[in-house]
């Protein structure tokens, strides 16, 4: 047997981590106050179905205490719930039965009986949310107007797939994550009733990785016993049990933050090669990604929607401090677009593993961009930005006719070539910038030839992020050789920003979604 199905609880006073429930539940049995419909909510593992077990027990039990709420488990009718076998309960899995003819046959109809020897007949609907739409309605009429006999409990993981006039027809229970002290000492527990000895860092290690459900954590100990270890350290504990959902997402976060694709790459091509659903992985990736962009922009995201233990929350906050607010809307849009890819693409983790390289190739770029603009700020080697800087510079008298020199030097005064010469060849230009960079050449076409200095090739631009982009070092090196080659002439680039770029106007979505490809954003 199960060891989960071993350890179950067979009364209310088991069961764990759902204090606020029990409470109500067991204060209605013995008040004889029981309500005719039930919705049991939450995440999978937290006791749900037992719970609806429990309360059937208690609501049939002949031998309950009076102004009591406990069934005395080993009375016909208990033995009978416990077993699955009893005649007046009902246990219905919806995920199975989802048509209106299973709802009319094993419901509708059964109801119309009274029960054979108990004082309810009870219908426990598993899965609930997993029902037609035609099965719902059929259901409704019933479930809002019962016999006085009949009481309907409806459990569900999906809460938002249960149609609005079934849920306002029930009283709602929501099932919360059980508390790590809680399921420590539940583990604990069943451990010694085992006896078998486990070490802290196991523990541990199973409430992480069960994602504070009971039932996934009972079942991790459980592969853990069957290693037929008396004494179950850390070691053992490694190699028994598998990677969860909630250890996949950190390491594939992780592995980003890497400027190598290799780790991220492996990982994906492991959870292909296991069988997990790398469209519910990225579903669920993203989630986690908008749970901190909104935690970065100071808002709330209950944790529990994302069925994250306190633990696994706080691993993921940590690993994300390496990512800003604007790299997180970058990295969610990237995963958004790949995602969307997953069904059409014949394999099927080719999308994940194209904005993995995107990924890694733009934080690449964006670290070399950082370090050669450091390195310019120190060494003053950036002639595009000098230029600029000495333009807008508001310089003493005194110190003007030197700094004029100095830029006089640098893009040479003797004239090389003129305007006009630049006017003719600037279609070649484009089309040469074209072929070295698509967002490049997007940022050229809308820049403006407003004159030529010297050897001094002088553009507009609309706005400041354009000119911060042309006069990044390996940028600007680049234009100027593709200059210097098609005037055959030593070249050097000047950027302006025009004055009647915009301050305060929204910008283009088109130049927002370009500036974000940089992995900059525009200020207005």
């Amino acid at each position: 047997m199960a060891l989960y199905h071993k350890h179950r609880p067979q009364v209310f006073a088991d069961v764990i981590g759902q204090e606020h429930i029990i409470k109500t539940i067991t204060n209605q049995i013995k008040n004889n106050r029981l309500t005719h419909a039930y919705l049991f909510s939450g995440p999978r593992g937290l006791g749900k179905t037992t719970t609806a077990r429990l309360l059937a027990k208690a609501a049939n039990c002949p031998e309950r205490k009076a102004n009591g709420f406990e069934p005395c488990d080993h009375c016909a009718s208990c033995r009978e719930i416990s077993a699955a076998a009893a005649i007046d309960v009902v246990e219905i899995d919806a995920a199975s039965q989802t048509g209106v003819d299973n709802v009319r046959e094993n419901i509708i109809e059964s109801a119309r009986f009274r029960p054979t020897a108990s004082p309810y007949k009870i219908f426990i609907i598993d899965e609930a949310h997993m029902l037609s739409p035609s099965a719902f309605n059929a259901l409704l009429k019933i479930l809002e107007e019962p016999p006085p006999y009949i009481i309907f409990i409806l459990a569900t993981t999906n809460l938002a797939k249960v149609p609005e006039t079934v849920v306002s027809r029930c009283q709602r229970f929501n099932f919360k994550k059980v508390s790590a002290p809680a399921l420590k000492a539940h583990l604990e527990k069943i451990a010694k009733e085992e006896k078998v000895k486990l070490d802290k860092t196991v523990i541990e290690r199973i409430i992480n990785k069960s994602d504070n459900c009971v039932r996934d954590a009972v079942g991790l100990l459980d592969m853990l016993l069957a290693t037929g270890e008396k004494n179950i350290d850390a070691d053992i504990a490694a190699v028994a049990l598998p990677v969860s959902s909630a250890d996949e997402i950190m390491e594939f976060l992780e592995a980003l933050a890497q400027p190598a694709p290799a780790p991220a790459l492996r990982q994906l091509n492991r959870l292909s090669e296991t069988g997990v659903s790398l469209s519910q992985f990225a579903q669920d990736f993203l989630e986690v990604l908008r749970f901190l962009l909104i935690n970065k922009a100071g808002g709330q995201t209950p944790s529990q929607s994302l069925d994250l233990s306190p633990t696994a929350e706080k691993r993921i906050l940590k690993a994300g401090q390496t990512l800003t607010g604007a790299r997180l809307v970058v990295l969610i849009d990237l995963i958004l677009r790949r995602k969307a890819e997953i069904k059409s693409s014949p394999i099927p983790q080719l999308p994940l593993e194209l904005a993995v390289v995107e990924w890694c190739a733009e934080q690449n770029e964006k670290a070399n961009s950082k370090k050669q603009n450091d390195e310019n700020n120190d060494n003053g080697q950036n002639s595009g930005e000098n230029i600029i800087k000495a333009e807008k510079t508001e310089p003493k008298k005194e110190d003007k006719k030197n700094i004029k020199e100095r830029v006089k030097e640098l893009v040479h005064k003797e004239a090389c070539f003129t305007l006009d010469d630049m006017r003719g060849k600037w279609d070649e230009f484009v089309e040469k910038t074209e072929k070295l960079s698509t967002s490049l050449a997007f940022i050229i076409k809308s820049a403006e030839l407003s004159g030529v200095e010297g050897n001094c090739v002088q553009l507009t631009v609309g706005f400041p992020f354009h000119k911060d982009k042309l006069l990044e070092k390996n940028v600007a090196k680049k234009i100027e050789e593709i200059l210097e080659e098609i005037m055959a002439e030593k070249v050097r680039l000047s950027v302006e920003v025009s004055e009647n770029a915009p301050q305060s106007k929204i910008v283009d979505s088109e130049l927002q979604d370009l500036a974000a490809a940089f992995g900059g954003e525009i200020i207005n």
